[in-house]
């Protein structure tokens, strides 16, 4: 069981950004999520937001962090530690960067991917033959996309379908809303509280595939659609990541 796999499940949306007062989050957002497979700890995650600048202007710094912990960690003696950092820019929507670094058993991979909005991307990565890459314009990383999905949300009806890059390919990627939900959370959420629940799939087309019903996520049904429980099937079973705790952040 690999802990990494919260980050994956992070990897969904993009959409056009709105004014920094209208975002679901802000600065200071903290979320935490933990990892668990046969109802056993398996890992935990985090995902932050921070203030932070590009090129000297301002921008939004999305962080994902996954380490594994517990009974399977120390079965299998595999131990996960990744760290994806992510610039975004609030006013145009667009990514900037983002920085990988994984730790998982012995396999080590870091990677630097810069944009630009205008459609380009640079990647920087032994594991990716091409530098250049030439993109649909406002592309989006993984990760920025992932919280650009808090801000547009997904249609009850038809299908939010949105441009993609991660490690060197570009596709799009499908988004569907499946229904609503009522769960017990942590406080400050606490009890009773609706979420709505969305898949993301691979466009047909696209030689990239995501099975039907293989990652569901569910968020919160306020304007702020915080993620609080996301599961993923696997060969046997499957991994889940349930809200531990969450610290709002301040504009």
């Amino acid at each position: 069981m690999r802990a990494g796999t919260a980050l994956a499940l992070l990897a969904l949306l993009a959409a056009p950004g709105l004014p920094a007062a209208e975002l679901p989050f802000a600065p200071g957002e903290r979320i935490a999520l933990r990892i668990s497979y046969a109802h056993l700890l398996a890992g935990r995650a985090w995902m932050s937001v921070a203030r932070g600048t590009h090129l000297g202007r301002p921008a939004l710094e999305f962080v994902a962090e996954a380490q594994s912990q517990g009974f399977f960690a120390w079965l299998f003696r595999f131990r996960v530690k990744d760290r994806t950092v992510a610039r975004w820019d609030p006013a145009g929507g667009c990514s900037l960067s983002i920085e990988k670094h994984r730790r998982e058993g012995r396999a080590e991979r870091d990677q630097l991917v810069t944009f630009d909005p205008a459609g380009r991307a640079r990647v920087e990565d032994r594991k990716v033959q091409q530098e250049e890459f030439e993109l649909q314009p406002c592309t989006l990383d993984v990760l920025s996309a992932f919280f650009v999905t808090r801000v547009q949300g997904v249609p009850e009806q038809g299908q939010l379908e949105l441009p993609v890059f991660d490690n060197g390919k570009h596709y799009r990627l499908g988004v569907r809303f499946l229904g609503r939900e009522t769960l017990d959370l942590p406080r400050p959420l606490g009890p009773g509280v609706r979420t709505v629940v969305i898949e993301p799939q691979l466009v047909q087309g696209t030689g990239l595939f995501v099975k039907e019903g293989r990652l569901k996520i569910w968020l919160t049904d306020d304007a702020r659609r915080i993620p609080v429980r996301l599961r993923s099937k696997v060969a046997i079973g499957s991994v889940s990541a349930e809200l531990e705790s969450y610290e709002p952040g301040r504009p």
